[in-house]
């Protein structure tokens, strides 16, 4: 989450440049990688017709050193690795049955090569997000297709005819046994384009309403799909539910599902998935575009059960605007945000995918692999625009690279699973643009895009010191350094989110009056797969909390919280340090989405401090929290 010590933080760095600039003694400064990939002809379908030459693709350039700050003049991006914001889920592309069919037409040694150039971290671009359908889009090769296809006006509710053979048959799931052969960190997650056609209110898969009386079979049908994928050596993170829920398309599968519908298939499937061992499943409601987005998914979150089902929201981008995603994300702040179908071309590409993580967007992916000479195998109703390989249509193994592998590898390649987002200034489409990330490893990228026609200066300025570099025209740079401050604070505490499932041994500080009033459960935590409860069905009182050894000092605490309210007290502590408790008031108040309660400056004279939560509570009011976190200052 954004940090709010951010402006004082870039106040203090703008202060040391100024100190450096007046003539302090010099710091040596880290030494950045470079990398650059340039556009060309983009989006421009003679691409189809064959290779061109591109200037630049994930082309390694001199490294580059941060110095002391310099009155040079050039565009400035400021940034502040202190000030984060969402955590990154991944980056990467779909292997639908167009790709999988062209894929399939190639030897084993070309269809891996393709496969390493996409995915591999090392020697390829390192994609590591990829979208599959369940049953059949409109790009495919083959007849229209669901797991449950039955003879017209029958119906199977009890899914007898349920199966993924045609998925095995058509190479579909072999070809993504090689996709994680080759990166086995990569996560995959589906969506359905259609329920089968005995559930639709026009009996077909093209076009047509759910039937609400098939919800809770539908639901069984996407766990048995999970679970048939999982068979094969093939883990699903995550699932929408409909592709596109608002659009009927008329020549290919679709179906119109409603707020209220998706609403209670959530809860549906989140129930199913529960119930058979497959909690850790993400589910991400909507998959449409910014344009209607808040309309649709306000009737679910605001809703308790379909909010605790969802894990967040997915969106496309055929309309509106990505700002979308920072108002649904301002509003149920708990959610993840990702950006799950739209392929771009060129700088102005990798510029929309800046705003989609500026716009808190933990992923993205883009839509369609590879297409043939023939712009075939699919079925859409308009033209296709170049994919990222294209594959000779008469040569199977005779294939090309566009520039948006390298370009998009520019984000996917340098930005690790679990990096944070964080504050850098925006630029100018005159100039250039930028997104940044905090790496696990503590390493620091930044994206700068240039979209204009001619070579720009900029610098980058961070932690006191600035990177004075030139980008050519048209050209993506990625610029990677370690960072030089003291990095993320170190959570002292032990099981801080309860992620051992227990909160045996290390949360050992418990009292409570009459029932005990707390539990570790996996019913909608902030975080991981586990929170802790505190609930009882009468009146109770109950403190529970962590004492840790620690070095004299200062510190803080904090944790997530979410409440039913209605207590008579309810508070985040810190005690036993050497002076008074000290608290942050929760209150009787609801807390509907997962909000932070701080402690700071919590002076340690003693050699250890409790940390722990407090209620004095009415029957029935509960209060959950996760992800703990005690550092010092």
């Amino acid at each position: 989450m954004k940090s709010h010590h951010s402006a004082l933080g870039r106040a203090v760095s703008l202060s040391m440049a100024m100190g450096l600039l007046a003539g302090t003694s010099a710091m040596a400064g880290p030494t950045a990688q470079v990398i650059w990939s340039s556009e060309k002809n983009p989006g421009d379908g003679a691409w189809f017709n064959g290779p061109m030459t591109v200037p630049y693709a994930l082309s390694a350039q001199a490294s580059a050193a941060f110095t002391n700050p310099t009155s040079t003049a050039a565009t400035t991006l400021n940034v502040d690795p202190g000030d984060q914001y969402q955590t990154m889920l991944g980056i990467g592309t779909s292997l639908e049955e167009s790709t999988v069919f062209n894929l399939s037409r190639m030897s084993a040694t070309k269809r891996t090569e393709v496969l390493k150039k996409l995915l591999d971290p090392t020697t390829g671009s390192g994609m590591n997000l990829v979208r599959i359908t369940f049953g059949a889009s409109d790009f495919t090769g083959r007849t229209f297709y669901t797991y449950d296809d039955v003879p017209y006006g029958q119906t199977d509710p009890n899914l007898t005819s349920f199966s993924i053979q045609k998925d095995i048959d058509y190479n579909i799931v072999a070809t993504l046994k090689q996709a994680l052969a080759v990166n086995p960190n990569l996560k995959i997650f589906a969506s359905p384009w259609s329920p089968p056609a005995w559930m639709k209110d026009n009996k077909s898969l093209i076009g047509g309403n759910l039937l609400s009386q098939y919800i809770p079979q539908l639901a069984t049908y996407f766990r048995r799909a999970v679970q048939a994928y999982q068979a094969q050596g093939i883990p699903i993170h995550g699932l929408t539910l409909q592709n596109e829920p608002l659009y009927q398309a008329p020549d290919y599968p679709s179906t119109y599902v409603s707020s209220d519908q998706e609403r209670q298939l959530l809860v549906a499937v989140r129930n199913e998935l529960n119930a058979n061992g497959l909690s850790a499943v993400k589910l991400w409601a909507y998959d449409h575009n910014f344009d209607s987005a808040m309309s649709y998914v306000t009737p679910i979150l605001n809703n308790a059960a379909a909010n605790a089902a969802t894990d967040g929201v997915a969106f496309h981008d055929y309309a509106g605007d990505p700002s979308a995603m920072t108002q649904v994300r301002n509003a149920w702040p708990s959610k993840t945000m990702l950006m799950t179908e739209r392929s771009w071309w060129g700088t102005t590409g990798a510029d929309r995918m800046a705003q989609y993580f500026r716009n808190w967007a933990s992923g993205y992916n883009a839509w369609v692999t590879m297409l043939d000479s023939n712009i075939k195998p699919e079925q859409w109703t308009g033209t296709p625009g170049p994919t990222m390989f294209i594959q000779n249509a008469y040569t199977y193994d005779t294939y090309w690279a566009l520039p948006e592998v390298s370009l998009i590898g520019q984000f996917s390649k340098y930005v690790q699973p679990g990096a944070r987002r964080v504050f850098s200034t925006y630029g100018s489409a005159a100039t250039v643009t930028n997104v940044a990330f905090l790496n696990p490893d503590n390493s620091l990228v930044a994206v700068v895009i240039n979209q204009t026609g001619s070579s720009q200066r900029f610098k980058l300025v961070s932690e006191g010191q600035e990177l004075l570099a030139t980008l050519p025209a048209k050209t993506v740079g990625t610029y990677t350094w370690p960072r030089q401050g003291s990095g993320t604070a170190t959570n002292l505490l032990a099981n801080p989110g309860f992620e051992t499932g227990t909160a045996a041994s290390s949360w050992g500080s418990e009292w409570h009056s009459g029932e005990v009033g707390y539990k570790v459960d996996t019913d909608y935590p902030y975080a991981g797969s586990y929170k802790l409860t505190l609930f009882a069905p009468s009146a109770y009182q109950q403190v529970f909390g962590q004492v840790k050894s620690v070095a004299n000092g200062t510190y803080r605490a904090s944790v997530w919280v979410r409440s039913g309210g209605g207590q008579k007290i309810l508070r985040l502590y810190a005690k036993g340090h050497g002076g008074a408790e000290l608290t942050a008031e929760i209150g009787a108040s609801v807390v509907s989405n997962y909000t932070q309660y701080v402690i700071n400056n919590i002076p340690v004279t003693t050699g250890s401090v409790e940390v722990g939560v407090y209620t004095d509570a009415n029957a029935s009011n509960w209060a959950a929290f996760d992800n703990f976190e005690l550092v010092k200052n």
